[in-house]
């Protein structure tokens, strides 16, 4: 029979060593006109979405 490794180290909390952190990806220092739009984009999306919550309230969670 396999043993297989904890995905939990020694406290009980999962272990995320493995995943890049936040400050590994920071903006860079002039952003692309593509990068722009997508942050554009993103952006009314996220606004739409606020004001679709505020009219019908948020989506229930199964």
């Amino acid at each position: 029979m396999k043993v297989r490794k904890s995905d939990q180290n020694g406290n009980g909390s999962s272990d995320y060593s493995h995943l890049p952190r936040a400050r590994d990806f920071k903006l860079p220092k002039k952003i692309s006109p593509e990068l722009k739009a997508a942050m554009k984009a993103t952006r009314e999306a996220m606004e739409a979405l606020t004001i679709e919550q505020e009219k019908y309230g948020k989506k229930p969670r199964f």
